[in-house]
């Protein structure tokens, strides 16, 4: 993964004494929800000895790909300095190592916005069954399954193995430098440094298919990017044709009783810009029928892969062949939408008058305080909870107990405010409040200070030896 995220320094040195005092200090601040959160793993995964396509670059300590008999597929960013073997064991160390030939990066004319993309030709062919590569759209939608495989660093320091773990897609970006990206990782779950070039994988009716390729992140395991394939598929398909023999990828030669049929032998060269080719790269079509970012209407390209569906998340405008991407008051993310016509919206979706736009229909929203069922929407920042033991209701959202009126705690596992129970003392008084300040001023931070200061200082006190 390349290094957008900060460095992650080593952990300051802390006397065990003072950590002990901290923790004691820590339930007047923290839920025992971020408390459970900070002791999980923070990459999570496991062992992937199975996965033989997923190779290691060396000495960069990359990962990588086979898509075809002799081409890994990686990052860009993997091959800025030198790139001389490759290997697929497990553990990075005990198999055999492949020669690397050549190299090729990604090198389109889109200035800045170059996926990060790049292709390796090893000097002979494992005896590896090449994986699927995603040569046309489209994205597949959010929350699919996307499995990561790579040789990066893990929870507990190491690097060098082979490792996979699986999350839901989050979203596309299309950060400058990286192209167009798919958005995955959560809760401690994701890539890490060294994975950058290995496979982001999705399973259908024939198995699982490269769709992205690692390629940076903000922290490891949180929110990464990996640059997706489809749009550059002819980068790939020509490097193919010029390097491997003909295959049912698309490498522009024609190979007869591929299943599916093998695209070569009906998106050639033959004078008419057809809607055969699904992946977008018919040569007789305008060019910006091809993957630029931008959907052009139906009567220029008969396919254009950079146009979304009405009600699919859209980044920008030029993604959506109405030019609107718009968000609502119940779907703050905004999708691909059309304009009213004549009052009418398409099914799923109702005219928006004040912008003579369509949004996609609003649910009815039950009042705060009343019976609800689940999925039904509350109104007025209310949610659809049933405390325990108790009728389910449109209560108070909230994250902190601050949110919630006096007598109410928050109820972290629900995201709702509760009445809190009365508390029953020694004496057989009931007491319906607090029985100190809430949050973290309910201990003093000049106590805290002096506390901690006085531990480290009698911490550091030189010891006398024993005579």
């Amino acid at each position: 993964m390349m290094q957008v995220m900060r460095p992650l320094a080593p952990a300051p040195r802390v006397e065990p004494l003072v950590v002990v005092l901290l923790a004691g200090l820590m339930p007047a601040c923290a839920s025992v929800d971020d408390v459970e959160t900070q002791r999980a793993a923070i990459y999570g995964g496991a062992s992937a000895p199975d996965d033989h396509a997923v190779f290691m670059l060396e000495p960069l300590r990359c990962s990588a790909a086979l898509i075809a008999p002799r081409t890994l597929l990686t990052a860009a960013h993997c091959v800025d300095g030198p790139t001389r073997f490759a290997t697929n064991a497990a553990d990075g160390v005990s198999g055999p190592l492949y020669r690397v030939l050549k190299v090729e990066s990604y090198t389109g004319v889109r200035g800045d916005w170059s996926p990060d993309l790049a292709l390796v030709l090893l000097e002979r062919a494992p005896p590896v069954t090449p994986l699927r590569w995603q040569a046309t759209g489209p994205l597949p939608p959010i929350g699919t399954p996307l499995r990561h495989v790579g040789y990066g660093l893990t929870e507990s320091g190491t690097s060098g193995q082979r490792r996979t773990v699986t999350v839901p897609i989050r979203g596309t970006g299309s950060p400058q430098r990286f192209g167009v990206s798919v958005m995955s990782g959560e809760g401690g779950r994701g890539i890490c440094f060294g994975d950058s070039g290995g496979p982001a994988l999705v399973r259908d009716a024939e198995g699982e298919r490269v769709v992205a390729v690692h390629s940076y992140g903000y922290e490891c395991g949180g929110l990464s990017g990996s640059a997706l394939v489809y749009p550059y598929a002819s980068f790939v398909s020509r490097w193919l044709a010029e390097n491997e023999t003909p295959s049912c990828a698309r490498d522009t030669r024609c190979v007869q009783g591929c299943t599916p049929a093998d695209l070569d032998c009906t998106c050639g060269a033959d004078g008419q810009c057809s809607a055969a080719c699904t992946d977008g790269d018919d040569p007789d079509c305008p060019a910006g029928c091809r993957p630029d970012g931008v959907c052009q209407p139906a009567s220029v390209c008969p396919v254009d892969l950079d146009c979304l569906p009405v009600g699919t998340r859209c980044l920008r405008e030029a993604q959506c062949g109405s030019r609107l991407c718009v968000a609502d008051p119940q779907n703050p993310t905004r999708y691909c939408s059309v304009a009213c016509a004549a009052g009418q919206c398409p099914a799923g979706f109702q005219c928006d008058a004040a912008r003579s736009t369509c949004i996609k229909s609003q649910r009815a929203t039950v009042p705060p305080g009343f019976p609800c069922l689940p999925g039904e929407l509350c109104a007025d920042g209310h949610r659809c909870a049933a405390p325990m033991g108790m009728t389910a209701r449109c209560e108070k959202a909230c994250v902190a107990g601050s949110e919630c009126l006096a007598g109410f705690r928050c109820d972290f596992s629900l995201g709702v405010c509760t009445q809190r129970p009365p508390i029953t003392l020694d004496a057989g008084l009931e007491w319906a409040e607090p029985l100190a300040p809430q949050g973290c001023a309910s201990v003093p931070s000049g106590v805290v200070a002096w506390a901690v200061l006085a531990v480290v200082a009698r911490a550091r006190r030189p010891t006398r030896a024993r005579r």
